[in-house]
């Protein structure tokens, strides 16, 4: 090679020498750069991609009765989630991963789509509380679908089964239509009441969802814990109900549809609230399959209504006693009135009949002996605006206002409320049927122990209550909450209280209800006060048309009263429906209720409310406190 080549190499390879230099120094001080000014920013960014926040669910307060028998609890279950970030954007995945878990692949995108707005942290439950097979499913699954994970989660559990479903009511996640209902209550994935004291009692049993940060590799499997705030639990809370008591209302109503609520006359506290037929509310924890749906919530037979509260029954004879009071404040009749009832009478042209040939009989007698004539007299000389404002007068117009969700007001016809509801005007006829407690008029089986308990402490309008108070925390005692006040109303004479105590006295002791051996046999040990009542589900000719009809147009059967007669502490009402006779079905299942709350439980006085309520299993009769 000539001089001049070697000189031309030599330039370029000094060429490259820099360049390779220049390049060096390039990546050099890029990487520096990288390391030294943005470190503390990629570092952020990979922190962000390794750390993930997870929710931790709060368990719900646990629900005592008013003796500290739990009636709702918590426990550990396990669940498959797909955490928010991870959720699968393909759809061959989505329908993939639904076959594989045996999940519905249309269903399971919709829930996947919609729960892309989910707070941060909350993950999608895809399969809840597994058991042995579940686990090994999942298991089975993850290792397709490593984003999978099991979480362990509180998990509602109802003690008592079907023993107060429609008291309890039961929890489930949010929905669709309750999101856009209430829009910027609820998030995604959250589990609220969804009716009974579950429902009206959430903001007090929710508690609030702690939260965890953990390292997690890159398939999204955790590999470390950094740190937690621990969840707050609910509070947990105590219900005036008796679980004692609530038994023997269930047990009492056996295969029978109907309702029956008994109420303390010490603060309007509800001791029993059962509706028949019943329901477990564990049921509604899981996804219903389709003959669950059918049996539940598309029965004709309507399970899910909570008949003591959403039921309106024509109340029937148990209906006299507001007439007697409307008839008195409005001067058609005194106590001493007499009318005959010769077994049938003709008003306006239409012929109305009585059970049996009375003859005379004054307010008192015509109340035991529950006579139709004496109350169509009454009806006759009243006009029904009259009868309407008597019935606002002592509550049987509005609600109630117990907390619970969805009640319903009674039904109290007035000529305003024909031409609201009817678009017709009223007639006079009418009004004979509601003397009666028939034709338009329609009550609540609450409505009617209510009633009942203003009649038993001589005008006290009480509010039915199911919160007895908050459990301490450290001391696992009951902290007592005020109850709702009461109103007071006062009849124009009140001696008339004492003339219709005197008549349901005389239910119990002479009359319509002493027809029934196990009655009679109750009132012996603890005498009680009440009203049978008959209602006509539809028309018939005679007893032998009647004898005739189809089981679900039988007479409805309902008795109110309280107990005991001189000194009420517990007013209570139960219907039975198609069961004929108030005195055959209703009365001896509230002689069950008196029996097990004055004998069977316990045999000395309730303690004042809010204070220690003794074990009725444990204490001997006459024991101490």
């Amino acid at each position: 090679m000539d001089a001049r080549s070697r000189h031309l190499l030599s330039r370029r390879i000094g060429v490259v020498q820099v360049l390779v230099l220049a390049g060096l120094a390039f990546l050099v001080c890029f990487y520096g750069w990288l390391q030294i000014v943005r470190h503390g920013e990629f570092e952020k960014q990979a922190l962000s991609q390794a750390v993930k926040e997870r929710a931790l669910p709060a368990p719900r307060g646990i629900i005592f009765d008013r003796n500290g028998d739990p009636l709702a609890d918590n426990r550990r279950a396990l669940h498959l989630v797909i955490q928010r970030e991870d959720l699968p954007a393909d759809p061959t995945v989505v329908t993939d991963l639904a076959t594989a878990l045996g999940l519905d692949p249309a269903e399971t995108a919709r829930k996947i789509r919609s729960f892309r707005q989910a707070p941060k942290g909350r993950p999608l439950v895809l399969m809840e509380n597994l058991d042995e097979g579940g686990i090994a499913l999942a298991e089975r699954v993850r290792a397709r679908y490593p984003f999978l994970s099991v979480q362990v989660a509180p998990r509602r559990v109802y003690l008592g089964d079907d023993l107060a479903g429609h008291v309890m009511g039961y929890v489930s996640e949010v929905d669709d239509q309750m999101m856009a209902k209430d829009p910027g209550r609820y998030q995604l994935g959250e589990i609220v009441g969804r009716a009974g004291y579950e429902d009206s009692g959430d903001a007090k049993l929710k508690g609030v969802d702690g939260e965890k940060r953990v390292l997690v590799d890159q398939l999204g499997r955790e590999v470390a814990s950094l740190d937690r705030t621990d969840p707050k639990p609910g509070k947990s809370l105590y219900l005036t109900l008796d679980a004692g008591l609530q038994r023997t209302a269930k047990d009492a109503f056996g295969d029978e549809k109907g309702a029956a609520v008994v109420l303390d006359l010490r603060d309007g506290g509800v001791l029993a609230m059962y509706s028949s037929p019943g329901y477990d509310p564990n049921l509604f924890l899981d996804r219903l399959s389709q003959e669950m749906v059918d049996r539940y919530l598309r029965n004709p037979v309507r399970p899910m209504l909570n008949r003591a509260t959403q039921g309106i029954y024509a109340p029937g004879s148990t209906w006299k006693l507001l007439m007697a009071l409307a008839g008195l404040e409005h001067h058609v009749i005194t106590p001493h009135t007499v009318f005959y009832c010769g077994g049938h009478k003709s008003f306006y042209g239409h012929d109305f009949r009585c059970d049996a040939t009375h003859g005379s009989l004054d307010l008192i007698g015509a109340i035991a002996k529950s006579c139709d004539i004496y109350f169509y007299e009454v009806a006759s000389r009243l006009d029904i605006d009259q009868i309407y404002e008597t019935a606002a007068k002592y509550g049987l117009t509005v609600p109630t206002g117990i907390d619970l969700p969805s009640e319903r007001a009674s039904r109290v016809p007035s000529r305003e409320w024909k031409r609201r509801v009817k678009k017709e005007k009223w007639y006079a006829g009418e009004t004979i049927s509601v003397g009666i407690g028939q034709g338009a008029v329609g009550l609540t089986p609450l409505a009617i122990a209510r009633f009942y308990a203003l009649l038993a402490t001589q005008g006290k309008e009480f509010t039915p209550h199911l919160f007895f108070g908050f459990q301490d925390p450290k001391t696992g005692q009951r902290e007592p909450e005020p109850a709702p006040p009461t109103r007071q109303v006062d009849t124009a004479n009140p001696e008339w209280w004492g003339v219709l105590h005197e008549g349901m006295a005389h239910v119990v002791e002479s009359g319509t209800a002493a027809t029934n051996p196990f009655v009679r046999q109750v009132a012996k040990e603890v005498p009680f006060s009440g009203k049978t009542g008959t209602s006509q589900v539809t028309t018939f000719v005679d007893k032998a048309h009647y004898a005739q009809l189809a089981k679900h147009l039988k007479d409805n059967s309902l008795f109110a009263g309280y107990a005991p007669t001189d000194k009420p502490q517990i007013a209570f009402a139960v219907v039975v429906e198609n069961a004929g006779f108030g005195s055959e079905a209703a009365a001896p299942i509230a002689a069950k209720l008196i029996q097990y709350w004055f004998v069977d439980r316990i045999k000395h006085p309730l303690p004042p409310p809010g204070g220690r309520v003794p074990d009725a299993f444990h204490l001997e009769p006459g024991e101490e406190d």
